[in-house]
C-alpha cells in the first residue's frame, strides 16, 4: 500500500519519509513527483487545520492515493502570535532571511519573555473512502537571541524546544521523531484505531 506526502517542500517530504519508516514500514513512501503531480494547491484558509485538510484532499483525489499533508505555523507570544498561520509567507526570501526579520522584531525583548510554540495540523485523506483524519499538535519552546547549530528548516535554528532544552534544528533524527508535531501526529494517526480499516 502507498502513501502520498501531499507536499512540494523536499525537507517535510524527507522528514515524513523517515517518520513513517519507523511507524508504517510496511507502506510505500511516495512524493508528488512519483505520482507525476506538478502542480500545487494554494493555502487559501484562516486557520492551520482547513488548510492542512485542503491539501490533503487536493492531492489525494488528484492521485487517488491516501495522502498526508499539514500547515505548521510559529506563533510567538511577544507578537500577539505572529508570525502564525503565514510563517512561510510572512516575509520574502528564504528561511534564514525570515529567521532574521523575526530576530528584529524580538530585538530588546528578554528571551524569557520570548515564549512560542509551533502548532502543526496533520491530516490524512482517503480517497476511496472520502475520509480525512487529522491531529493538530504543539511544541512549546522560545525564540533565541542566536542561531543555533544544525539543520532543520524554518525558523528551526532560533526555536529552542522547552522539553529537550536544545534548537530544534539540533534534535536528532530519534528525536525528532519523538518531539515534533509530525513525528506526534504521525504516531497518533497510527494508533488511531479507525485508520487504515
Amino acid at each position: 500500500m502507498k502513501i502520498l506526502i501531499g507536499t512540494n517542500n523536499q525537507n517535510k517530504y524527507k522528514e515524513y519519509k523517515r517518520i513513517l519508516n519507523i511507524y508504517a514500514p510496511e507502506f510505500e513512501i511516495i512524493g508528488l513527483t512519483e505520482a507525476k503531480i506538478s502542480d500545487d494547491i494554494e493555502e487559501t484558509a484562516d486557520n492551520l487545520l482547513d488548510n492542512a485538510k485542503e491539501k490533503a484532499d487536493f492531492f489525494g483525489k488528484k492521485s487517488g492515493i491516501l495522502t498526508l499533508a499539514d500547515d505548521t505555523g510559529l506563533f510567538v507570544d511577544a507578537l500577539g502570535g505572529e508570525p502564525g498561520i503565514y510563517s512561510h509567507r510572512w516575509h520574502e526570501g528564504s528561511d534564514y532571511d525570515r529567521c532574521v526579520k523575526l530576530l528584529e522584531r524580538l530585538k530588546g525583548i528578554p528571551e524569557d519573555r520570548r515564549t512560542a510554540r509551533y502548532i502543526g495540523v496533520v491530516a490524512a485523506y482517503n480517497p476511496s473512502i472520502n475520509k480525512f483524519w487529522a491531529y493538530e499538535v504543539r511544541v512549546e519552546g522560545l525564540i533565541s537571541n542566536e542561531f543555533g547549530n544544525g539543520g532543520g528548516f524554518g525558523y528551526d535554528r532560533i526555536f529552542k524546544v522547552k522539553s529537550a532544552g536544545k534548537y530544534y534544528s539540533e534534535l536528532s533524527e530519534e528525536e525528532m521523531t519523538q518531539i515534533s508535531h509530525r513525528g506526534i501526529a504521525v504516531k497518533k494517526l497510527f494508533l488511531d484505531k479507525d485508520f487504515l480499516k
